[in-house]
């Protein structure tokens, strides 16, 4: 088990960011040149605040949609039963909506 970012006394390196994410090293310093990923340079070596590496994975999080998708597939059903008639009457219906709106 890997430890918590909170865990870790003092800042890392990007090799132990990338040990703590399960990322790729290559990852993280793409992360920081393009600077999504705040570090500071001491010397030659990076360093990652691990309050960096928090609000970096704050950014990134996923977040559910906040409304369904306009037109779900069906799923199941055999080639050709009624599919194109269906099909044209829910994209007509679709259609209709975003007149409407």
């Amino acid at each position: 088990m890997q430890p918590a970012i909170s865990e870790m006394a003092g800042d890392l390196s990007p090799a132990d960011v990338a040990a703590v994410t399960g990322l790729s090293r290559s990852l993280i310093y793409r992360e920081i040149e393009r600077g999504n990923l705040a570090a500071y340079r001491v010397g030659t070596r990076l360093r990652v605040e691990p309050d960096a590496v928090a609000r970096w994975k704050e950014r990134c999080r996923v977040r559910p949609r906040s409304e369904p998708p306009i037109y779900e597939p069906v799923a199941n059903r055999r080639r050709g039963e009624g599919r194109s008639s269906e099909f044209a009457e829910q994209l007509t219906a679709i259609e209709a909506g975003r007149a409407a709106a």
